[in-house]
């Protein structure tokens, strides 16, 4: 699936279509951080509304799943991410906690928002 990642003035975005379960679905992210660290590209952009059948994370699965990204990203790389509204917590406990690990992310609803962030954003934390 990284094959469709594409690289827009400095900027990888990936797009992944597909249903996976929310194992599966960090897992793809966790690839596409480790592609874009691994080629010195950093920020990446991701579109996650096309992933599907994906419950909402826990505050487990949130603590968990940015643990393995900041371990990838290694303070490389910055994420955004733009998700459907209910993957978004409240006080977007996911961005605090990885913010903890090192990482440098964030998450919206809106892809302009989102790379509004992204552009302004610096990886190394």
């Amino acid at each position: 699936m990284l094959e469709h990642v594409e690289v827009v003035e400095g900027i990888a975005h990936f797009r992944p279509r597909c249903t996976c379960s929310l194992v599966e679905a960090v897992d793809l992210i966790s690839l596409a951080i480790a592609y874009c660290r691994d080629r010195r590209i950093p920020k990446l952009f991701i579109d996650a509304t096309g992933l599907e059948g994906v419950p909402p994370p826990s505050l487990i699965d949130r603590f968990l799943m940015v643990e393995a990204w900041a371990q990838e990203s290694k303070r490389l790389v910055a994420v955004v991410l733009v998700v459907h509204v209910e993957y978004i917590h409240p006080q977007k406990f996911g961005v605090m906690a990885a913010a903890d690990f090192g990482m440098i992310v964030d998450v919206f609803t809106s892809e302009t928002d989102a790379l509004k962030w992204l552009t302004n954003a610096s990886a190394r934390a």
